[in-house]
């Protein structure tokens, strides 16, 4: 399985971009780290930008501990508002700014919120691959209120681009797709339900998502003391749960074994090849290719 994350300051990438990144993410991703550590697991670390710029030092602590450093982008502005003179600003300063940091290549790319479009594919795929990138993980594979694409498209733009797409795992009900395996969802979901939905995620392709912020559980009485109120919607999406997520983790991570996609796909020692966009793949690899199973099964699935 995969184990990504998303390295962002809450206080900047949601409550306001014009906020400096503050201290939080440092001390929320160096607890993260030491929790991976301790159970010997490896993830990709989808890192802003501006995250990378303020902290060099956690960077290279993430490198150090052999994960991947990936790009998230310069300072979560969503796709779908910028040019795409700005898209390709964005993912080339950003992808800079982390191989400079990390002394590594970069090679993957999710986008803030999950803020991809159809209409966008062509100069999207166009700027992550003028920046050297082999893989996409923005698609989530349904439609929720903020993302998300319900609807059939094809990826044909990334096989022309070269790029392959990793989508985030979910479970179906019925003809319905939902979340469950990361965010937001893992953080409101009893544990006993996740570990139910999970056993039958393929070992080598599900993936896993999170946000550092997530193991924080003073943050929201300290923006309440800074910023005097903070939305019910956020105080509800954003903070219920948390202080669920560390035993959670303890939990998942003492029951899968995790890597990142660069392990488990782009080194020389990979098993794996990546199933759903064929653009590397000369014929007689792809017909080796087994089909791809990142959906949880349950007994309410049609």
């Amino acid at each position: 399985m995969i184990f990504s994350v998303d390295v962002e300051d809450w206080c900047q990438s949601v409550l306001d971009n014009k906020n400096p990144v503050s201290n939080r993410v440092l001390n929320n991703t160096l607890r993260l780290l030491d929790l991976l550590e301790e159970y010997d697991q490896k993830a990709t670390f989808f890192t802003l930008g501006n995250v990378a710029e303020k902290y060099p030092e956690l960077i290279k602590r993430i490198a150090d501990d052999g994960h991947e450093i990936a790009s998230h982008g310069y300072n979560h502005h969503s796709i779908f508002n910028l040019s795409p003179k700005q898209v390709r600003e964005d993912v080339g300063s950003s992808v800079k700014i982390l191989e400079d940091t990390s002394g590594k290549k970069v090679i993957g790319f999710r986008a803030p919120d999950f803020s991809i479009r159809e209409y966008l594919f062509e100069w999207y795929c166009e700027a992550l691959a003028e920046n050297g990138l082999k893989y996409d993980s923005s698609l989530f594979p349904m439609k929720v209120i903020k993302y998300g694409i319900e609807k059939e498209y094809s990826l044909k733009i990334f096989n022309k681009y070269h790029l392959n797409e990793h989508y985030l795992s979910y479970m179906k009900v019925g003809n319905m797709k939902l979340p469950f395996f990361g965010g937001g969802y893992f953080r409101i979901t009893p544990y006993f339900i996740t570990k139910y939905l999970s056993k039958d995620l393929n070992k080598d392709r599900a993936v896993f998502y999170m946000h550092p912020y997530e193991l924080d559980t003073e943050e929201l009485a300290a923006m309440k003391k800074e910023y005097d109120d903070i939305p019910l919607k956020w105080r509800v999406t954003q903070f219920v749960g948390r202080n669920t997520v560390e035993n959670k983790l303890h939990n998942l991570l003492s029951e899968h074994k995790f890597t990142s996609f660069e392990r488990e796909y782009y080194t020389k020692e990979s098993s794996s090849v990546p199933r759903n966009t064929l653009g590397n793949l000369d014929h007689e690899e792809s017909e080796k290719i087994t089909p791809e199973n990142i959906v949880a099964k349950t007994s309410f699935s049609s």
